[in-house]
């Protein structure tokens, strides 16, 4: 006999992650995570060594010096930035905070299905507006709201398409709604995307619109293994997070990594740079062998193939030389694979491949 779950839960798909391991292969190589393929910081990874000694004593609950280091880098208020265990538990707090039998959370088709999960578990309704072209359509998502809509969850630049909100589009978006409508901005690929066009949100936060961005060190900065996110909001959200956060999700050298790492901008910069010029000369090679290689602002391009047999195969080939990709599946893309930007020398293994499998 077996405790009976929530009815809720007893529908939820598990969690799909990337293939992580192949049988007999010697050499992997992991593109399918959305991993940052570069090096983190230096800083970051002394940051890590030198906290070795405090393995012992629980970590700051307050986050203070790394919240300090945001809100520094980016010119954000201290007390409007909240700290969690990745921006996944940011998302499953905010869900928990504010979902409800009875509460409607509207959602871009291809956005991000985690947070989805959580509002679901929580008892909201989830609403998905369809992506015409594989854009977040910001008319229909308004259109969408209703009296009863708490949440409205966007994300930009959008995981698996790459495409970021036009500009002026998130404004008009929070603009749009209700004042008591809570609208999340999932920026976990900020970094990657053109900052002379990107709209942040930050503004609008502090302006004083009902608004919670989120970003995490997962993407940009290298720190997956580290567990570190944050987001900039009104106070009353910060607060609420606060409440009923776990005080010590965060270690202290993750905290530590993560403030050394939001320093050192310099670094950032150059990994940014790096991976965004091997995106693009992946996109053009994809595109040279007749494959629809979608624009991206993220660390991946995801890659439309001719029909679903084609991206099966393709992906078959690949797994058995010990290149991970990500299928598409999930989301109803099956004809379509995600790729994540490697390192120079993956790439060029990768794009050889391509070209000998569809050349």
């Amino acid at each position: 006999m077996t405790t009976k779950t929530r009815e809720a839960v007893d529908h939820l798909p598990g969690y799909i992650m990337a293939a992580q391991d192949i049988p007999g292969v010697e050499r992997i190589i992991q593109l399918g995570q959305n991993e940052l393929a570069l090096e983190p910081s230096p800083n970051a990874i002394e940051a890590i060594h030198q906290t070795a000694s405090a393995l012992s004593r629980y970590p700051d609950i307050a986050h203070v010096k790394l919240r300090q280091a945001i809100a520094d880098v980016h010119g954000l208020n201290f007390e409007q930035i909240a700290c969690g265990a990745g921006s996944l538990e940011l998302l499953g707090l905010l869900a928990n905070i504010y979902c409800e039998d009875g509460v409607d959370v509207v959602v871009s088709e291809f956005g991000y299905k985690f947070f989805q999960v959580q509002c679901t578990v929580a008892g909201a309704n989830i609403i998905i507006v369809p992506e015409p072209d594989l854009k977040a359509d910001i008319d229909a998502i308004i259109a969408a709201v209703t009296a009863q809509t708490r949440i409205v969850f966007i994300v930009t630049p959008n995981n698996p398409t790459g495409t970021s909100l036009a500009s002026g589009e998130l404004k008009r978006l929070r603009n749009s709604l209700a004042d008591e409508v809570l609208l999340v901005v999932d920026g976990a690929y900020a970094e990657f995307a053109d900052n002379t066009k990107y709209e942040s949100g930050f503004d609008l936060a502090d302006a004083g619109e009902n608004i919670v961005v989120m970003r995490t060190f997962s993407k940009a900065y290298g720190l997956a293994g580290m567990r570190v996110g944050w987001c900039y909001g009104p106070n009353d959200v910060v607060d609420a997070i606060a409440k009923v956060r776990s005080p010590n999700s965060i270690t202290t050298q993750s905290l530590a990594a993560a403030e050394a790492a939001m320093r050192d901008q310099t670094h950032l910069n150059k990994v940014t740079h790096e991976i965004s010029e091997l995106r693009e000369s992946f996109r053009q090679k994809m595109q040279d062998i007749g494959l629809q290689a979608l624009p991206s602002d993220g660390n991946f391009v995801l890659v439309r193939f001719a029909n679903e047999d084609q991206a099966k195969a393709v992906y078959a080939s690949l797994i058995e030389v010990g290149i991970i990709i990500r299928p598409m599946g999930s989301y109803d893309l099956t004809d379509c694979l995600r790729v994540t930007i490697g390192t120079g020398e993956e790439m060029a293994i990768l794009q050889d491949r391509m070209m000998a499998l569809l050349g």
